[in-house]
């Protein structure tokens, strides 16, 4: 078996389209084509289905492509070492993330900082990730998840925040309790179909309470609740994360400081059990239980 013609193959695969894989290998689509069909030769199957819109591995294709991808990662990463005189971490991770995941980012440009020779593909998306089918290393995650197949590490906590822009206040006045909420144009992070939150905190006796606010306006962006918040649009709950940098930063001010929330949003590494994981991916996940100040906190 040709290992370069594997190699071509999974880029393949990982790309979508020979036309992409070329781009990002600097080898000639003729040159892909050409090796990936003696591959499929010398194994007697078709690994490929071919589109006008790109390539899909066959059942069989995909089957081969678990079986192999890892390694070729491996084997990658240590010519890339063997042939450097300073053994510097290299190579690619390729993480997923939420659509706005600023408190992810941060930490993700701090192990590029710590090793500057890896290179990082940041998939943004709601969905649920199948990392072997989309070749995603770590996946960050909130909310429920599916953990049958892979290890959950706690990576970070964090409550909301209610938050306006200074055009806000002097145009509306602000809220003296929870309850007058819902008489003020207010915006949160939300999904399709859906036209309030839940808002939970405790009074001063320790009670837990929550009230339904209408929002006029939601989205799973977090920058365009931001940009609420920021233009003096609605009266914005947003993560404490966000907030306490928008106060910093004097573009907001907080709203209903008496009434923290109550309620509690969790982040989540995923990454699969293999026991013979990349350099670049024990590395990161290495560092991940650094920054949260130890091993994590497994579901």
């Amino acid at each position: 078996m040709d290992l370069n013609a594997v190699r071509l193959f999974v880029a393949t695969v990982q790309a979508g389209s020979l036309s992409k894989a070329s781009d990002e290998l600097g080898v000639p689509i003729a040159t892909i084509s050409r090796q990936i069909k003696l591959l499929e030769q010398s194994l007697n199957i078709q690994l490929l289905d071919r589109h006008k819109t790109g390539v899909k591995p066959t059942a069989q294709g995909q089957l081969f492509y678990e079986q192999v991808y890892l390694n070729i990662d491996n084997l990658l990463h240590t010519e890339r070492n063997l042939q450097s005189d300073k053994q510097a971490l290299g190579g690619m991770l390729r993480i997923s993330t939420t659509i706005a995941a600023d408190h992810i980012w941060e930490m993700v440009l701090a192990f590029q900082q710590r090793f500057p020779d890896v290179q990082v593909y940041c998939q943004a998306t709601e969905r649920v990730v199948d990392l072997v089918a989309d070749g995603i290393d770590v996946a960050f995650r909130s909310g429920e998840l599916q953990t049958d197949n892979v290890i959950a590490m706690l990576i970070m906590q964090f409550s909301g925040a209610w938050v306006a822009g200074h055009e806000f206040i002097q145009k509306f006045g602000e809220p003296q309790t929870p309850q007058d909420l819902v008489n003020f144009p207010c915006a949160s992070f939300g999904r399709l179909g859906q036209k309030s939150i839940v808002f939970e905190w405790q009074n001063q006796q320790g009670k837990n309470q929550s009230l339904d606010v209408p929002c006029m306006f939601l989205s799973n962006d977090n920058s365009a609740i931001i940009h609420l918040a920021t233009t003096g649009r609605a009266l914005c709950f947003i993560s404490e994360y966000t907030a306490k940098k928008l106060i910093e930063q004097n573009k907001v001010v907080p709203i209903l400081a008496d009434y923290p929330s109550s309620a509690s949003y969790k982040t989540y590494a995923l990454y699969l059990p293999h026991r013979h994981q990349s350099a670049v991916v024990k590395a990161f996940i290495g560092f991940l239980k650094d920054w949260v100040g130890g091993e994590g906190m497994p579901v």
